[in-house]
């Protein structure tokens, strides 16, 4: 199936999504020309819609799956644009000092301001990283090597780690969240008060006398922003819309013109002429996490792990599940990494899977406990994967557990030989950390392989020209360990009315799923 496909303005096809249930909506009025942000009078308001409220505004503590509400206000250090490329923010300039990736140097812009006032410095920054590194969020653990901040002088920040990271440019992104987006002095200073208010240097502050928590939040210019040129609403409203479809509606109806999407209404989009944009970013399958075979012998034994692959019929649970929304696939990432042929390295054969069980002395087959949730359809991705198993004489026990918080605590016990897995597409290095090392949270039983634990290495302190011969390597490898039943990139994407420019929503990526919502700018 072709990953492009034309719809109206411009959609891109191919599959999905990051693991978080981002909702958003945004419309435009139609800009007259001019004025101080490139129009005659005031410019348009942009309304955006999601599925969650942020449940805080601080930028050490809120999650990913939120960033939208912290984007808004906070200027990164570095800016990504939706396709990933990298732009100066607050730092026009950035780099290694030496080898091995453990040092890293920002030189920040010249005379910026924040929206309260006060002014961007080293030593404000390096508070700011001191506050994320011991504030305990999500980003806190990507700090946990940092040894020291050093500030040679008021624009220079020199940061040291104890450890390599090749991939400390994406931390300071948006992909860091907290990490990159700098909080004020004066906002350090009030620290409590960050949960309800803004303190960044963005192109919008948060207007709490508008906001209701939960529920609508509403964020004008900041007078002070340093890229005044580059704020092109007069207005942003996030609006709270637990449900996709109600979010739909309000986007036929106008009210609504920006939102990340679903499968399940992605043809009714289309069907309404939205911009329509998915990319392939989320593996869905299973996560064969017991490989010493500590609970159930079987998976202790590689060629039984592969097995479970070639039994597989991806493209059949692909059509059922997903339709011309879904991709099959073997691999854990569509970023860099990704090797095309990969995808072909288990193809459906039962017969080869029996063969595959007999040599390892399971030819009357076993029962596998499968820990599973509803999200993301991970209950039915088991379901369709027992069924395929259940003719190569594997039984599965499929548990699942309604509460997503209770289903990662039971995933990363031990107590279970496989999950369901769904996870988003990173950087190889940053699927070391969560995906597949030895402490990473989707390792329950710490599993470690040499010849993976030597490219991992060799990663953290490659140059870039490096990095895709390494990670490549490491997919081949963990495709060939078959740790993992991957089945399908699940599909997730964003609606857009034609009242905002298609540039910015049809240029996201696998690795960079989320569009950078400064960039959305009306249609022409």
């Amino acid at each position: 199936m072709s990953s492009q496909h034309t719809s109206r303005t411009r959609r891109l096809l191919a599959f999905a999504a990051a693991a978080a249930a981002l909702a958003a909506t945004l419309t435009a009025c139609a800009p007259p020309a001019g004025g101080p942000n490139g129009f005659d009078g005031a410019p348009p308001e942009l309304r955006i819609a999601m599925q969650a409220g942020p449940g805080t505004l601080d930028p050490a503590l809120i999650n990913q799956a939120a960033q939208w509400y912290v984007d808004l206000a906070y200027s990164p250090l570095i800016q990504a644009a939706s396709d990933g490329t990298l732009r100066p923010g607050l730092a026009t300039d950035w780099g290694y000092v030496g080898e091995g990736n453990t040092t890293f140097r920002l030189t920040l812009r010249e005379g910026v301001t924040f929206a309260d006032g006060s002014d961007l410095t080293a030593e404000g920054v390096k508070k700011h990283l001191e506050y994320v590194k011991g504030a305990g969020g999500q980003m806190s653990g990507v700090l946990a090597t940092l040894e020291s901040i050093d500030t040679p002088d008021d624009l220079t920040v020199e940061l040291t780690f104890s450890e390599g990271n090749p991939e400390l440019p994406r931390y300071f992104s948006q992909s860091g969240v907290g990490i990159a987006d700098v909080i004020s002095p004066t906002g350090l200073e009030n620290a409590d008060d960050l949960g309800t208010m803004t303190a960044g240097a963005g192109p919008y502050v948060l207007d709490a006398q508008a906001t209701i928590a939960n529920d609508t939040y509403v964020y004008v210019p900041n007078e002070n922003y340093w890229d005044e040129e580059n704020v092109h609403w007069s207005k942003v409203t996030i609006k709270v819309i637990p449900n996709l479809s109600s979010t739909l509606n309000a986007m036929k109806s106008g009210q609504i013109d920006f939102t990340t999407g679903d499968y399940t209404t992605a043809s009714e989009a289309e069907k309404a002429g939205l911009q329509v944009h998915f990319v392939p970013n989320v593996f869905s399958g299973l996560n064969l996490l017991d490989r010493d075979g500590a609970l159930v012998p079987a998976l202790g034994d590689q060629r039984v792990r592969q097995a479970i692959n070639y039994a597989i019929d991806r493209e059949a649970i692909v059509d059922a599940l997903y339709g011309e929304w879904g991709s099959a696939t073997t691999q854990t990432t569509h970023g860099v990494g990704y090797v095309e042929s990969l995808d072909d390295a288990y193809p459906y054969d039962p017969e080869k899977a029996k063969q595959l069980l007999a040599e390892a002395g399971y030819a009357d087959g076993f029962t596998l406990p499968v820990v599973s949730a509803p999200f993301f359809n991970g209950d039915t991705m088991v379901q369709a994967i027992a069924g395929q198993l259940r003719e190569v004489g594997i039984t599965i026990q499929a548990d699942s557990k309604a509460d997503v918080n209770e289903y990662v605590t039971k995933m990363a016990s031990g107590e279970y030989p496989a999950a369901w897995i769904g996870f988003g597409t990173l950087p190889m290095f940053v699927e070391y950390q969560q995906l597949y090392g030895p402490t990473a949270l989707f390792n329950a039983f710490k599993s470690t392989d040499a010849e993976l634990t030597s490219l991992s290495e060799q990663l953290a302190v490659a140059e870039t020209d490096q990095v895709k011969e390494l990670s490549e390597q490491i997919e081949t490898r963990l495709v060939d360990l078959a740790w993992y039943a991957p089945v399908a990139w699940a599909p997730l994407g964003q609606y857009a009315t034609d009242a905002i420019d298609p540039e910015a929503v049809a240029s996201t990526t696998g690795e960079n799923p989320i569009v950078a919502i400064v960039d959305l700018e009306p249609a022409s």
